[in-house]
């Protein structure tokens, strides 16, 4: 992996709390100056291993229902991103910082491929971005819980030539789908790179004010 980081942007009035529980997928209670709070958590994924009672988070003001919006968790002393919403502006600062890849006239957001809502289409190119937040042994796995959608989604990347793009968000060597947690989306990954879709993997990191781009990292036997 390339470790010059390249910023890509910040994340403004960012304030500091203690993680307490998680009622639901989308609401989680935190301790920020003395009270519990309630705040919006984007990430639909199970966490388990990041959201965990005693463990400092980074939120905002929300501009939903909720007081608070929670972007990252703090982990083994590192900022790990879990606002989904960041996806889509962070590929495309990453896109133009690898031009071997990406270099396109045309991007247009959340176009409808097949069945399905694709991310990006650039130059006609279909691409489906994922963020990946869990690490275990070095290698980032993707997803943390099963996604019937996800699946769908590298279906329909296949069918139309397009490109899968990784966001790791946590320190990691290589990437890999998770097998054991889901099957069918690991197969069609495992299909798409047989039949030569470009998959690509890249690691990104948060400083607690700075989002960057740390370069790519390769893709594990699968």
């Amino acid at each position: 992996m390339n470790n010059n980081k390249k910023p890509l942007f910040e994340i403004p009035n960012l304030m500091k709390g203690i993680f307490i529980s998680r009622p639901n997928r989308f609401i989680g209670e935190i301790k920020y100056k003395g009270h519990i709070e309630t705040a919006h958590i984007h990430d639909p994924g199970r966490l388990k291993e990041l959201l965990i009672e005693g463990a400092e988070v980074l939120f905002t003001h929300s501009r939903g229902k909720l007081k608070y919006y929670i972007k990252a968790v703090k982990v083994n002393l590192e900022w790990v991103l879990i606002d989904t919403a960041l996806h889509s502006k962070i590929a495309q600062k990453v896109f133009g910082l690898l031009p071997e890849f990406f270099n396109m006239k045309e991007i247009r957001k959340e176009v409808k491929i097949g069945k399905s809502r694709i991310d990006f289409l650039l130059d006609g190119i279909p691409l489906e971005v994922k963020g990946v937040t869990l690490v275990r042994d070095g290698v980032a796995l993707f997803p943390d819980a099963p996604t019937e959608r996800g699946a769908r989604h590298v279906k329909e990347i296949i069918e139309h030539h397009g490109i899968l793009f990784f966001l790791i968000f946590r320190k990691s060597k290589s990437f890999s789908p998770n097998f054991e947690m889901d099957a069918k989306f690991s197969e069609n990954l495992s299909e798409a790179r047989k039949r030569g879709i470009k998959i690509i993997s890249v690691q990104i990191s948060f400083d607690g004010n700075w989002i960057h781009f740390n370069g790519k990292i390769p893709l594990s036997d699968f």
